[in-house]
């Protein structure tokens, strides 16, 4: 209760300081005056008695303090003073106020930026109950890598894992979408999903209900969950939605409710629907060996790790291989976090930014440190005064630090709009669909980190000036009588380290953009295979009942070619059912005639194509021997293909693999029917399927009209910009077919484009920080270097005098630039070479301590030093001897 009382009178005396801070101001004027009387009356001056009075009463000020701390709240009371007198402080400096705050904004914003995608993609809570024991299973196999799941394996999985107290199967599917809520047919995406699925990852619809087990199986009644984006966009948000119905594939389809307005899947989705719905019409996933497109989504068990699962899925999948060779042989098992499988590659590649940033803010922390430091110089008097009239180190050290606080404020207001800025600007240059699912933004968590780095700049760069105060010697400070001299050679060597560790990080980040640089120069030089100029390519998907027969399949294709072929300005068009770049595939087994037959998993496994007679053509591909697809290679005809360089020259070495034969799928020496061979009719240049900086695989060309498919990409090779000619193609399919839509429409140059755009943003946003951070060393060396002309103008003047050569002046200028630059430029090589390899898995064919490039960052940083030090040198040579000597 005491306790409480003296708090209470505490805050009552704080309220009411001015009033009482008057009061006491009138009672020592009181005893000043009864003291200056005294002396006064003994024959004083007046001015004298006055100076006696004071000095006998005592530190007025400190009595005050002293006052203060016992009656009210001392530490808010200071810092409301400091706070006053640091803004009046910045006030009456408004270039050093201004130039300090940009420096800083501009680190903090760069930081807030780059902390919202860590934070959006690395560290936000995913929509999920107990993520971090979410796991995503897939197949592997040496020849390909990661493959999608048999579902029969993952039957296998489920049953006989102890890990996963769960599993669901997740195939990825898409539909085509026509009737009443779509003004035009479009082609939407979904998954396919096990019944548990939304309840294991611990979503509940928003509207609705859930699957159910029994919609697992074969023959389940047409149903599905909308996206809460889809009902929104097509059926006006309407709450009854539930019951009704929607034509995907030219059969309705029950909506038995929408998913959360948060729910998240791997890749964009617009509806799921039980997996027995999608069995039901491909019955085809029955079979081991088929893997679509497809993962497994487990949740482990109470009390396993991820590791325990990981050894026993090996263990299962071992066994599997042995149990069905024929399918399963050589094939593995992988297990991720479920925020790996969303973080993907872009983890490496965001970190590798978030580092830089911290460099940036560092750097700039530094100048505006040494900005404080040459601030500090010029106050020296005022600041040893001071101390000299009572006020303690420690509070004159506040002072600097709330000082830095403001300063800091102020930078990071500034630099939350240069946030927004740069969110914006950022998000514009990630392809769509990157970051799916991900939110990108100035949220709670993201103002906090930056509320992190204001103080931590506050810190960074208050502490240098504040540290250098701590250890002057005030009587020395008023004997000098504020001269430069007396306080060069302590803070020169403080401000000389701070440009050093301005040029090694500088060094660190050019490097890392110079790497950077080079291996995108030397990514979009690789040759794709094709020529893309001038390309236009778009999806369709022949997905109706109307399409079940091949004849009626090839009669489709055929009428839209003729059609577009018809388009003014075309001069080709070709369909292709995987085009190059976009990670579309298809895979089998084959048996080159003659070949010594291997193990099951042994066999070659290429990529296959089927294509139209003008594909070769339209894409520009090299044909290296023997000739292209004709209309004649049909049904009727002798079955034919095309093979790629990569699998002649290693099935048919030193041999014209023109006239050889193979056949889909593994020889049968068992089997009584006779094997179909495939006749190789001509060879073809090898294309980038899966990004420029993968390898080439094998890949074998069938003709269209020796096997119909349903899905396809049309390619058309225009005179103009093919981008004019989408809404007559689209014309001319619905000429054909009103109900088709047509759908991932983009020109080849832009899919080459967005094959190197996560390098190639990753370049441009190292390349802005390392010229920022450039800009800043060099400011920082041409103010060390400035600030030591200016304080040594007498020096040189003597120096003048005794005889040395304007030449010896610039030598010696240069000379000391030259130590800062050399001293930063050792100490950022030593940490390039160690912090570069972190982001060696974003280099093409550059290593990470490339020597080429590591020189030219070095040389480049030496002329920046160079050029930084030239200008106060040219000052110092131009130093008139007479008005040297009388300097100061």
């Amino acid at each position: 209760m005491r306790n409480l009382r003296r708090l209470l009178a505490r805050l009552t005396n704080f309220v009411a300081r001015r009033p009482k801070d008057e009061r006491l101001n009138e009672e020592f004027e009181e005893h000043i005056a009864l003291q200056t009387a005294e002396y006064l009356r003994v024959g004083l001056p007046p001015a004298e008695a006055r100076r006696q009075a004071v000095l006998k009463f005592g530190a007025v000020e400190a009595i005050k303090e002293d006052y203060r701390a016992e009656r009210g709240l001392l530490f808010i009371d200071t810092v409301l003073q400091d706070l006053h007198y640091g803004l009046r402080m910045l006030r009456k400096s408004p270039g050093f106020t201004a130039i300090a705050v940009l420096t800083l904004a501009l680190g903090i914003g760069a930081n807030t930026a780059i902390f919202s995608f860590v934070y959006g993609v690395l560290l936000a809570p995913l929509p999920y109950l107990d993520a971090s024991r979410l796991v995503v299973l897939n197949e592997t196999t040496p020849r390909v890598g990661n493959v999608s799941v048999s579902y029969p394996n993952f039957l296998d999985w489920r049953a006989q894992s102890r890990s996963f107290s769960q599993m669901a199967y997740v195939e990825q599917v898409n539909f085509n979408l026509a009737g009443a809520a779509v003004s035009q047919p479009e082609n939407i995406q979904g998954d396919s999903v096990s019944p548990n699925f939304l309840s294991m990852i611990g979503n509940r619809p928003f509207l609705g209900r859930d699957f159910e087990p029994a919609e697992e199986n074969s023959g389940t009644p047409r149903v599905l969950l909308l996206s809460y984006q889809l009902w929104q966009s097509h059926f006006g948000a309407d709450p009854n939605v539930v019951g009704r119905s929607i034509a995907l594939d030219g059969n309705d389809f029950v909506i038995v409710g929408v998913l959360p307005p948060d729910y998240r899947s791997l890749d964009k989705i617009d509806v799921i629907l039980p997996i027995g719905v999608w069995t039901t019409n491909n019955p085809r996933v029955a079979s081991r060996g088929e893997r679509g497109d497809s993962t497994v989504v487990g949740r482990l068990a109470q009390g396993a790790s991820l590791a325990q699962a990981r050894a026993e899925m090996e263990g299962i999948a071992s066994r599997l291989a042995k149990e069905y060779p024929e399918e399963n042989d050589q094939f593995g098992v992988q297990l991720r976090a479920i925020r790996d499988a969303f973080a993907g590659n872009l983890r490496t590649e965001i970190l590798v930014l978030f580092a830089a940033v911290m460099f940036v803010l560092l750097i700039a922390s530094a100048n505006v440190a040494n900005l404080f430091l040459v601030r500090g110089a010029a106050r020296t008097k005022e600041i040893a005064l001071r101390m000299a009239f009572g006020a303690s180190r420690s509070r004159i050290i506040r002072q600097l630090l709330t000082e830095s606080f403001v300063l800091a404020f102020l930078g990071g207001m500034l630099g939350l709009a240069f946030a927004l800025v740069g969110i914006r600007l950022i998000t514009r240059l990630i392809p769509q669909d990157t970051l799916v699912g991900a939110s990108i933004g100035l949220n709670g968590a993201v103002l906090l980190f930056t509320a992190g780095v204001v103080v931590l700049a506050a810190f960074v760069f208050g502490m240098a000036p504040a540290a250098y105060w701590a250890k002057r010697d005030v009587q020395g400070e008023l004997k000098e009588g504020g001269r430069t001299a007396g306080i060069g050679a302590a803070q020169n060597r403080l401000r000389g380290i701070l440009a050093v560790a301005e040029i090694s990080l500088a060094l660190v980040l050019l490097a890392g953009a110079g790497l950077m640089l080079k291996s995108l120069y030397r990514l979009v030089n690789v040759n794709p295979g094709f020529q893309p100029d001038r390309v236009l390519t778009m999806g369709m998907y022949l997905s109706s009942q109307r399409y079940s027969k091949d004849a009626a399949v090839l009669n489709f294709w055929r009428q839209v070619l003729d059609g577009v072929r018809a388009l003014p300005g075309v001069e080709s068009a070709a369909l292709g059912n995987h085009i190059p770049l976009t990670d579309s595939h298809g895979r089998t087994d084959i048996t080159v005639e003659g070949m010594a037959l291997p193990k099951p998993g042994s066999f070659p496994h290429p990529d296959t194509h089927t294509v139209s007679p003008d594909y070769v053509r339209t894409l520009g591909m090299v044909l290296e021997r023997g000739r292209i697809f004709a209309d004649t290679d049909n049904e009727t005809a002798p079955l034919v293909a095309l093979v790629n360089d990569k699998l002649a020259r290693q099935y048919w070495p030193n041999e014209d693999p023109v006239g050889k034969r193979f056949m889909w799928g593994r020889f049968n020496p068992a089997s009584k029917d006779a094997p179909k061979w495939i006749t190789v009719v001509g060879v073809v240049g090898d294309t980038k399927m899966y990004g420029l900086a993968n390898p080439s695989r094998l890949e074998v060309y069938a003709p269209l009209q020796q096997g119909a498919e349903t899905d396809m990409d049309l390619l058309v090779k225009s005179q103009l910009d093919p981008s004019a000619l989408t809404s007559e193609i689209r014309g001319v399919v619905a000429s054909v077919d009103k109900d088709q839509p047509i759908f991932a429409i983009a020109t080849m140059n832009k899919i080459v484009s967005d094959g190197v755009s996560a390098p190639r943003l990753t370049l441009v946003l190292l390349g802005l920080f390392s010229a920022l951070a450039l800009i800043l060393a060099a400011i920082g060396i041409y103010g060390v270097i400035s600030y030591s002309v200016a304080q040594r103008t007498h020096e040189i003047g003597v120096r003048m005098t005794l005889g040395a050569q304007r030449l010896d002046i610039l030598r010696m200028v240069l000379g000391q630039g030259g130590k800062i630059a050399l001293v930063g430029i050792v100490i950022g090589m030593v940490a390039a070479f160690g912090l570069t390899r972190l982001m060696s898995g974003l280099l093409f064919s550059v290593s990470a301590g490339d020597p080429a490039t590591f020189a030219a960052v070095a040389a480049l940083l030496v002329l920046v030093a160079i050029f930084a030090c030239y200008i106060p040198a040219r000052r110092a040579i131009r130093v008139d001897p007479m008005v040297a000597l009388r300097y100061e």
